[in-house]
């Protein structure tokens, strides 16, 4: 199949497209929203754009390819294949990409909130100012990713792998990070206030500045010289249970 007819088919209304294989096809702007590409092969395609919207991208290949700007929301992406690929500014808010194999691929400001990627792998992404307000990711692999000035806010981190993960200046409140590895994690001017962060594992973290009032430290693995790095402890639930002063 080529580009003409993959759009001739979409235009006469079908949308069932499993197995094709559109690896390095340019399709920039091109509207397939609502369609079935389960297994299909996207690999270095070029979709700058594109609307792509509820589409079923279940265990697809991306691997290398070009999403600059393209609406991806409301798609499933359930152990598909994103290796390496660009998704700067595309808009996967509510996607669900548990399971998903992200690594190194790049998502500057993108959008996720609400988007699941509960254990998926986004090893060494680069999420810069990226959204991920209210996303579950919850057993995700974000470790050496860099979520610089991110937005977490009230994002589901339990049981994730965090280590050596750069979180400058970004905004964690009210996140949930029970049983999280944040281990050399970078938290420097990060915003977590309210979060929880029962039994987290802080070890060698960068705390310079960061604002814990309110957060629970309640069973975490961290020393005195990190907290006294702090920004403000105030109401901060201390390892040992107790409450901090401020």
């Amino acid at each position: 199949m080529d580009k003409e007819e993959l759009v001739r088919q979409y235009n006469s209304g079908n949308r069932d497209f499993r197995g094709v294989n559109l690896a390095g096809f340019v399709l920039y702007g091109v509207d397939l929203s609502q369609s079935n590409f389960y297994r299909a092969d996207f690999s270095k395609a070029r979709l700058f754009d594109a609307n792509l919207v509820s589409c079923n991208f279940s265990e697809v290949r991306f691997d290398k390819a070009d999403l600059t700007s393209a609406n991806l929301s409301h798609s499933n992406f359930t152990w598909a294949r994103l290796m390496g690929t660009i998704l700067n500014r595309a808009n996967l808010q509510q996607a669900n990409l548990a399971e998903a194999k992200m690594s190194r691929s790049s998502l500057f400001q993108a959008n996720l909130s609400e988007a699941i990627l509960s254990w998926a792998d986004l090893s060494w992404a680069r999420l810069y100012e990226v959204d991920l307000s209210w996303a579950n990711l919850k057993g995700a692999n974000l470790s050496r990713a860099r979520l610089i000035g991110a937005n977490l806010n009230e994002a589901n981190l339990t049981e994730s792998d965090l280590e050596s993960t750069d979180f400058t200046g970004a905004d964690l409140r009210e996140a949930d990070l029970h049983f999280a590895n944040l281990e050399k994690a970078i938290l420097r001017r990060a915003n977590l206030k309210g979060a929880d962060l029962r039994d987290v594992n802080l070890l060698e973290a960068d705390l310079t500045e960061a604002q814990l009032s309110w957060a629970n430290l309640s069973g975490a693995k961290v020393s005195t010289s990190q907290l006294e790095q702090v920004a403000d402890l105030e109401g901060v639930v201390l390892p040992d249970g107790t409450t901090a002063e401020g």
